[in-house]
């Protein structure tokens, strides 16, 4: 377990270092991605030898980012000798709760003269040497404007964009709860550098491809709802995603859809991951704690937004965690 710090200490241990990698957890989405890519640039800005490695791939809807193609998958780090053959000063790891979300590029960081880690969520853990957490941020792009100094001197488009998509993604557009007057304040800023809501908006959110619009019939058909319809479940075996031929980033606003039902109060959906791991993620309205319910389960998140992964198959575990949510639930008088 790591040391907590401040922004200032922070700030010191980025500035001194010369060569930094930078990641975020498996299966990235926007707020990791776009973090990356605006710590990416701010540090090109001030002549580093900066790296981004993902484990997993950058979903369709992140790739215009600006730098975007800077990003190395994990499995091609090898083929980058400059990585391979440079001595990390610093590791960078974004929007990452638990080293269980590392994934394989806990190799690649563990090289480096120290590790540092920036997060938003109430359990987050302090990860090898140094973390920075602040659960009030609503997104890690957020929370870079705090500790950098005087960001709003250096800042330009590339780095305005990303930050911008960072606080579109994890504030829901700006719908949720986290969404405050210093989110706003803060996009209001970034507009100035040239920043365009409507085509961030167009390529975040429509963007999708046919076999999302396939994969959302199928997972609506199989809704279902109890607790006179506060809570609704839905469960994606891997048949669904082979008559379909959607991939993961296709889950990507499955939940949003469904969040706009009527008088709903918790959102569980589990798909399956491979053949022996289902993924279950939870979306909440109001007094619903996600992220106690995904404790349950090994997994975190935030109060309104949380997720966990468990070993099993769908069609012969998926009701038993179902029902152990639902008995959760009730016993909490939460619905």
């Amino acid at each position: 377990m790591g040391k907590e710090v401040n922004r200032e200490r922070c700030w010191e241990l980025i500035e001194s270092s010369n060569s930094i990698v930078l990641t975020t957890h498996v299966r990235p989405d926007g707020d990791g991605i776009a973090s990356e890519l605006a710590l990416y640039k701010l540090f090109k800005n001030l002549n580093k030898r900066v790296y981004i490695v993902n484990q997993d791939e950058t979903p369709f809807m992140y790739r215009w980012l600006p730098n975007a193609e800077e990003i190395i998958e994990y499995s091609k780090v090898k083929d980058q000798n400059t990585i391979v053959e440079t001595d990390i000063d610093l590791s960078i790891l974004l929007d990452c709760s638990s080293d269980k979300r590392i994934g394989k590029v806990r190799d690649l960081i563990e090289r480096s003269k120290f590790v540092i880690s920036l997060d938003h969520h109430e359990d987050s853990e302090c990860y090898r040497d140094y973390c920075y957490v602040d659960t009030d941020a609503s997104s890690i792009g957020e929370l870079i404007t705090d500790i950098v100094p005087d960001i709003w001197s250096i800042m330009d488009y590339e780095m305005a964009v990303c930050i911008y998509v960072s606080i579109l993604t994890d504030t829901g557009s700006f719908s949720y709860s986290n969404t405050t007057s210093k989110v706003f304040n803060v996009a209001a800023r970034l507009l100035s550098y040239g920043v365009k809501p409507e085509v961030a908006y167009r390529n975040v959110y429509n963007n999708k491809s046919l076999s999302y619009l396939k994969l959302l019939g199928k997972a609506l058909s199989r809704l279902e709802a109890v607790e006179n319809g506060k809570i609704v479940y839905l469960m994606l075996p891997i048949s669904v995603y082979q008559e379909t031929g959607a991939t993961e980033e296709d889950n990507e606003g499955i939940l949003e859809v469904i969040r706009s039902l009527r008088n709903m109060e918790l959102i569980i959906m589990l798909r399956q991951l491979d053949s022996s791991r289902f993924k279950g993620s939870l979306r909440s309205e109001t007094k619903v704690n996600c992220n106690h319910l995904a404790k349950i389960f090994g997994g975190g998140g935030h109060f309104k937004a949380s997720g966990f992964v468990v070993e099993g198959d769908i069609n012969t575990d998926g009701h038993i965690v179902i029902s152990k949510i639902i008995e959760e639930v009730k016993k909490q008088g939460w619905v």
